[in-house]
């Protein structure tokens, strides 16, 4: 998908319960290959369990979330 490099790339997370360093490790490799070529990326529907694994790693400073896939795509 990102070799078409599309404009916006938006992982749907609404169905995940849990995430581990291995997940956020392919989430942040996919959020840097996306801006490598100027593309924004963002996740959408983070459950409150896995939203506190991005709190405590602070990385809900480093990722776009948005609370479902239609405003994560209708973002600027």
């Amino acid at each position: 998908m990102i070799e078409n490099k599309p404009n916006r790339v938006v992982v749907d997370l609404t169905k995940v319960t849990y995430l581990d360093s291995s997940g956020l490790a392919v989430l942040i490799e996919g959020m840097q290959n996306v801006q490598k070529y100027g593309g924004k990326f963002g996740l959408a529907g983070v459950q409150e369990d896995v939203k506190h694994v991005f709190d405590i790693a602070r990385l809900d400073q480093v990722f776009e979330i948005y609370p479902d896939v239609d405003t994560a795509l209708a973002a600027k």
